[in-house]
């Protein structure tokens, strides 16, 4: 007989995601380098409370109307200024790998008027995310709406999704 799932255990791995989802967990592993795990709670919090207080309404309400118009490269003082957009030292150990491969048809997320096949991609620092990530060249399929004035485009990882099958028109 099945014994039921445990409350508890679920309401625990939703912890951990969110731990996880909001960066905390990788807080705490770099904190773990310097002390041990009650000073590595205690500092986590009192680095998120003196980031909080710290926090500048109007810059990022600027930061945000910029991204909103693809201008957040005005706003470098946004981001951490010990944060390097020079390749990492350790690339390509600390690249993740690719979620895409050449060939793999996509198309941009919840988009049925662009798609196509990846033909490259590179390692590149993304200004909006403030980190690393990859973005892929894509063929337009000549039935996509933009190859009406460009045969090819990028998209970073995160803004494209598999096509399966072909594409339904909205």
């Amino acid at each position: 007989m099945l014994k039921p799932v445990c409350s508890k255990t679920d309401e625990h791995k939703s912890y951990l995601q969110a731990l996880d989802d909001f960066g905390i967990a990788e807080l705490l592993a770099k904190l773990s380098d310097y002390c041990g795990q009650q000073e590595q709670e205690t500092l986590a919090v009192v680095l998120i409370a003196q980031l909080t207080q710290s926090l500048d309404a109007e810059l990022i309400a600027n930061y945000l109307s910029a991204v909103a118009k693809n201008h957040q490269y005005l706003f470098p003082e946004f981001i951490n200024q010990k944060l390097s957009v020079d390749l990492p030292d350790d690339f390509p150990d600390t690249a993740k790998t690719p979620r895409f491969l050449y060939g793999d048809r996509l198309r941009w997320l919840g988009s049925n008027t662009d798609w196509g096949i990846v033909i490259g991609r590179f390692y590149s620092f993304a200004p909006h995310l403030c980190c690393w990530s990859w973005c892929y060249l894509i063929w337009l399929s000549k039935d996509s709406l933009s190859a009406a004035w460009t045969s090819a485009d990028i998209a970073w990882e995160k803004d494209l999704e598999p096509l399966s099958g072909e594409p339904v028109y909205d």
